[in-house]
């Protein structure tokens, strides 16, 4: 009897133990599931946004002023050539005794160049010009399409409560239709919905006027985007034409001497440079005259312009970028510094600890190398600001850069690979060792050819597990690795190891508590989110299919 009674206790125990776990594993699931569905739930939504800002940026003439102003662009470049060979020449100049008998040729040579560069900038003025008169008008042709499709929805949220039309009476074909409209038009509807009691509908066109006195004659939108069009034959080609007759006459009768051979080095190059330009306005002509407002853009660009874009460019007056390539670059190059330094040092003193102190050096080395992870990232951020940042600017320019974040963020992750690498070499079976010493092994042998290649999978484990958390860090990385927007420019050598960089966790920290909720913006912010998501769940499912592999060898 009593026997039954212990069994019934004991199996109840059981029970109870098995549910209260088991209850938490389930939980953990269905959280981390939650997680899942949110961020794709929200992050998903930014392809459709994207391609409808990509479709308004060609449908409102923003992308015909883009390629004006990239045009422009390269002539922008090789003025500054000139400018930097007249700033190296008039250095050389002052640099002169005042009596010299050249001096006086050399700032004659130096007025003649900088005529040369004058008339080249008011040359390069013309298509400046012309390339502000389209950001003006691209820029009201966007407000106009903002606001047709604007009242678009309200007519069919008037047509939906069935709402009488009295001041609202236009239609989605008249709508279309329209090539403008008026202040006064927008003051009225707004005040017909107020009358109808949608309140969030009569602001957003009551918002539309917020720089608009009604006392005065009305404002009208317009769409220009034939006016843009037409530019193109009437403006644009004869300008372009005219501008490189201009160009080709001044470099001809322009007859080059310097002080400095460099200079002369240097201006061959900007000849060069200006035969290239001249071959490249055939093509900035083609794409010029190939523009059509009213084809839309692909599904595939709202995909790459992402993952293949090269800018982060937010609160543009002509269009916001979300390109995630400089993010994730500078993401991973900090990424490669810490490991670079914190894997020989985690692994190193791992091994150290496990195999070669002895206990008092134990209770000395391992404790402090665990404090680390208690440390605050705030307080670790301070000491890359105020100290470290200063050491780094001993070889290279700025104090807060990839340099900086990547030996922090190694300080960070050393610990975490340290603890996990430790306990690998501790679980290696004691009579593998004790069998390699009765064969007449040394400690080092033992250490090398037995303990480590046992415990590979763990330790590879731990460098990737290190590898998860220094890509997932946030606090370092913001307070210390300069956030300049850029991919890093690695044909510089060891010297893209000190350039400023963002990164993913960085930009979500920095941004996602300023934008608007469910915009675009925020919708790019939970697709980096989703990058990061996918980096450090492949990086896990890559590290147990390697430690499965080496175990199964």
């Amino acid at each position: 009897m009593f026997s039954s009674k212990k069994s019934f206790s004991s199996k109840r125990k059981e029970t109870w133990i098995k549910t209260i776990f088991g209850s938490s594993a389930v939980t953990s699931i269905i959280i981390l599931s939650l997680i899942i569905a949110f961020l794709f739930k929200e992050g998903i939504g930014f392809f459709g946004q994207n391609k409808s800002e990509l479709d308004l940026f060609r449908k409102s003439g923003m992308e015909f002023s883009s390629l004006i102003t990239g045009q422009h662009d390269s002539q922008t470049l090789i003025y500054r050539y000139l400018e930097n060979i007249l700033a190296n020449e008039s250095k050389y100049a002052e640099s002169m005794e005042p009596d010299s008998s050249e001096i006086i040729s050399a700032q004659d040579r130096n007025k003649k160049l900088l005529e040369f560069s004058r008339n080249f900038q008011d040359i390069k003025e013309i298509l400046l010009e012309y390339e502000k008169d389209i950001v003006e008008m691209a820029a009201e042709t966007k407000q106009f399409i903002l606001i047709q499709n604007l009242i678009k929805e309200l007519r069919l949220i008037a047509r939906k409560h069935k709402l009488t039309e009295e001041d609202f009476s236009i239609s989605m074909d008249e709508i279309d239709k329209r090539k403008k409209f008026s202040s006064r038009e927008i003051e009225k509807w707004s005040n017909y919905f107020f009358r109808q009691g949608f309140e969030d509908e009569a602001k957003s066109l009551s918002a539309l006027l917020i720089n608009y006195d009604t006392s005065l004659a009305p404002f009208y939108y317009y769409d220009r985007t034939t006016e843009i069009v037409e530019s193109y034959s009437i403006t644009y080609q004869p300008l372009i034409r005219k501008q490189n007759q201009e160009f080709e006459e001044i470099f001809k009768n322009f007859n080059p001497k310097f002080s400095l051979k460099k200079s002369v080095e240097d201006f061959r190059k900007v000849k060069i440079a200006f035969v290239e330009y001249l071959n490249t306005t055939e093509l900035f002509d083609k794409k010029i005259k190939e523009w059509n407002p009213e084809k839309p853009y692909p599904l595939a660009d709202a995909f790459s312009s992402f993952f293949l874009g090269r800018d982060w460019i937010t609160n543009s007056a002509r269009q916001d970028w979300y390109g995630v390539l400089p993010l994730l670059s500078g993401s991973l190059l900090i990424t490669l510094i810490a490991l670079l330094l914190a894997v020989p040092f985690g692994l190193g003193s791992a091994i150290y600890v496990s195999q070669v102190a002895n206990t008092k050096e134990k209770s000395l080395i391992k404790p402090a190398i665990e404090l680390i992870a208690s440390i605050p990232s705030i307080l670790i951020g301070f000491f890359g600001i105020s100290m470290l940042g200063g050491w780094i600017t001993v070889f290279a320019d700025e104090r807060l850069n990839s340099l900086t974040a990547g030996c922090l963020l190694a300080l960070m992750a050393v610990p975490t690979i340290f603890s996990l690498a430790e306990d690998a070499l501790n679980n290696v079976s004691l009579r593998l060792r004790e069998a390699s010493f009765a064969l007449g092994a040394t400690k080092l042998q033992t250490c090398l050819r037995v303990v480590i290649p046992s415990a590979l999978s763990g330790m590879i484990s731990a460098v990737l597990l290190g590898f998860g958390r220094v890509i997932g860090e946030t606090m370092v990385v913001l307070l210390c690795a300069g956030n300049r927007i850029a991919i890093p420019d690695f044909t510089e050598g060891f010297s893209v190891l000190a350039e400023p960089v963002h990164t993913m966790t960085g930009i979500i920290a920095q941004e996602m508590g300023e934008v608007e909720y469910e915009s675009i913006h925020y919708r790019a912010l939970f697709m980096v989110g989703i990058v990061l998501f996918l980096i450090t769940l492949g990086i896990n499912f890559f590290a147990q299919n390697l430690t499965h592999k080496i175990q199964n060898k």
